[in-house]
């Protein structure tokens, strides 16, 4: 069996990786191993006492960690980070930011932080644009979670205004990508709580066939148990 460590950015993704992907990739042969990144250790003992957030040098020294205890054929490496907020110390961050096609600036970011880790057993992951495009693929399954009135009209108007949009596709501004266009719509939304339970209750075959990026990623990493694609990096959607 392949043991695939993947380093997220926060709780919300572990959650999810825990709940939805580990019992699925576990049927392909991969043991997926979610872990946060750490920002802060106890100088004394290194014993982790911050997660979640943070720099890319706090990112790549968990990545690297990660690579450096296990160093056989078996293990790979990947990442589940949002491609929207990216640290201002990210790989190539000034060289791309401006690359209005977001499929193609993730892919360009993922390939610097290839050649940041250098390692052919890593494949990196950024989601187009975060974790809460997720969400906005599974708005039916977020309108069964609430109750107050003005929070199912909100997921009412919010549905509206995406129209036949696919949510890889919104776009990524400061008051209009996914995780502003839910704080704005529905007031008790809740990223920690409500992410990993709408994305349980939408089924895996409904986020990969909303989100053609994401699928792409779950596929490569479905893939990772078969002879002569083990090392495949994922493809953009």
């Amino acid at each position: 069996m392949i043991r695939l460590y993947a380093v997220v950015e926060g709780q919300t993704e572990e959650s999810f990786l825990k709940r939805v992907l580990v019992g699925h990739l576990a049927a392909q042969d991969v043991l997926l191993l979610p872990r946060v990144v750490t920002t802060r250790r106890d100088r004394r003992t290194g014993r982790k006492i911050g997660r979640g957030g943070g720099h890319w040098t706090q990112w790549r020294k968990d990545i690297l960690r990660n690579i450096q205890e296990d160093r056989t054929d078996t293990a790979r490496f990947t990442t589940l980070f949002d491609l929207y907020g990216l640290p201002v110390d990210f790989p190539d961050l000034e060289r791309h930011r401006h690359v209005s096609d977001t499929t193609r600036r993730a892919d360009l970011l993922q390939e610097s932080m290839k050649e940041a880790i250098g390692d052919p057993r890593f494949i990196p992951y950024l989601q187009r644009h975060e974790f809460e495009t997720l969400v906005l693929a599974g708005l039916d399954r977020l309108d069964d979670l609430l109750d107050a009135a003005d929070d199912v009209e909100g997921v009412r108007a919010l549905r509206a205004s995406l129209g036949a949009q696919r949510p890889e596709d919104v776009d990524d501004g400061i008051e209009s990508a996914p995780s502003r266009r839910l704080a704005n719509a529905i007031r008790s939304y809740r990223k920690l709580l409500h992410g990993p339970l709408v994305a349980e209750r939408t089924s895996l075959q409904a986020l990969r066939s909303a989100c053609p990026r994401f699928n792409e990623w779950v596929s490569t990493l479905e893939r990772l148990a078969t002879a002569g694609d083990a090392l495949v990096v994922a493809s953009s959607g």
